[in-house]
């Protein structure tokens, strides 16, 4: 028999990566108003009594960890494709806790890869359905970032990502499994990013559609100014030099440009300090100025927050990114930043203001930007403009109250 919940987050992890760790955020704030919310998910890092899924560390959730490849056995035929997510979304896990065990007077969708369920289930729901978006997954043929290709305005096929030119490739397959389920929803559209918004408003797949921009939300007492040299001492950082941050999930993920970044910091002709945090080894030449260290992956936000606060900028030189989180944890923490003026970037970046944004991919004015934000004159003036942006725009609670009001209005016109 279904399980009545009032509110069914669902994600693929619990809080493993960014779209997890945006949609846990989400989730607190909405538990915060609606406290009978569950959160459905594939893998869970904790024992909660309200999130559903496989304990990561259970013998059920290393097996399932290891299952969820098996989605990704369509994309053996493209022995060409590119090394980047690609999900198919057609076979789901079969220890995953299926979205049928629940009755939920509505459902909010988040990243739905890892075989957390098919696309065809989407079509069997009855309720409401919030889809908040953290790349462009939900309206491709199952690329997660498009590059130059617009094929999803149509009904994809011949996919450069899978390397494949024929017209009736997977990718054309998965647009019109997708199209024929949603066909079925009641479905409204979050983008967190007004670029995003507006890629997904091209796209076939949601003509029609209801979209939203609800900018991400994050805890902004915990990512609070903290003093920067007891944060730079906390370190064992050298106090005299300008702290320069970068990080990702994966710091060799080409999307997130460590190699744009590297080459931008051999033009730096002054000595400062270079952090790395986030998995894998970011690669820079021999640099006579520039002191690289290395945090490692942290699992804390408070370690996030030191580190941040330890920062005296943060380098997002992404060559596609929706609404970074380490961009609004840095803000958040007073922490100006640089990057290219692309995608979700200039909602959260203010030129000259929070931060700089370099004219996308140039080198010379990433290197500019760099150099123009550690030698500010009046630092502490770009450290308040940072933190009253993320007060302002990315707090958990002006988040909450924007999804409150969008759950208030489709359960009301539900019930009507």
């Amino acid at each position: 028999m279904a399980e009545n919940v009032d509110i069914l987050v669902v994600n693929s992890f619990q809080r493993n990566g960014g779209a997890a760790r945006a949609a846990w955020r989400i989730y607190l704030g909405i538990r915060s108003v609606y406290p009978q919310a569950k959160y459905l998910t594939l893998i869970k890092d904790d024992l909660r009594a309200d999130v559903v899924g496989r304990y990561q560390w259970s013998f059920k959730g290393l097996l399932a960890m290891r299952l969820a490849s098996l989605d990704r056995l369509p994309m053996a035929r493209y022995p060409h494709r590119q090394p980047v997510t690609f999900t198919p979304a057609a076979w789901a896990n079969a220890l995953r806790v299926p979205l049928s065990r629940f009755k939920p007077r509505l459902v909010h969708l988040h990243w739905l890869a890892s075989s957390l369920l098919r696309i065809e289930e989407l079509g069997r729901l009855r309720v409401p359905i919030v889809w908040t978006l953290h790349d462009t997954w939900a309206f491709t043929g199952g690329c997660h970032y498009t590059g130059n290709c617009d094929g999803f305005r149509a009904q994809c096929g011949s996919c450069p990502q899978l390397g494949s030119i024929q017209d009736t490739d997977l990718s054309h397959a998965i647009w019109h499994r997708k199209r024929n389920a949603y066909a079925q929803m009641d479905l409204t559209v979050v983008a967190p990013s007004h670029w995003l918004a507006d890629v997904a408003r091209q796209s076939g797949l949601f003509a029609g559609r209801r979209i939203e921009v609800i900018p991400n939300g994050l805890d902004t007492d915990v990512f609070q100014p903290l003093d920067k040299g007891a944060a730079k001492s906390f370190l064992g950082i050298d106090l005299t030099h300008p702290v320069l941050l970068f990080g990702a999930q994966w710091l060799t993920d080409r999307r997130k440009g460590g190699d744009l970044l590297a080459a931008a910091l051999a033009r730096l002709d002054f000595p400062c300090t270079l952090l790395t945090f986030g998995e894998g080894v970011f690669t820079l030449d021999t640099h006579p100025n520039i002191t690289v260290r290395a945090l490692g992956t942290l699992h804390d936000d408070i370690s996030l927050a030191a580190m941040y606060s330890a920062a005296d900028l943060f380098i997002c030189p992404s060559r596609e990114d929706n609404l970074p989180n380490t961009v609004a944890e840095a803000l958040a923490c007073g922490t100006p930043c640089a990057a290219f003026d692309i995608n979700g970037l200039p909602d959260m970046i203010e030129h000259k203001k929070t931060g700089w944004l370099a004219k996308p991919f140039d080198i010379g004015d990433l290197a500019k930007g760099i150099r123009w934000l550690a030698q500010h004159p009046n630092p502490k003036q770009l450290q308040q403009a940072a933190r009253d942006k993320a007060t302002a725009e990315f707090s958990m609670s002006v988040m909450t109250q924007r999804y409150d009001r969008l759950y208030s209005e489709l359960l009301k016109a539900q019930r009507n």
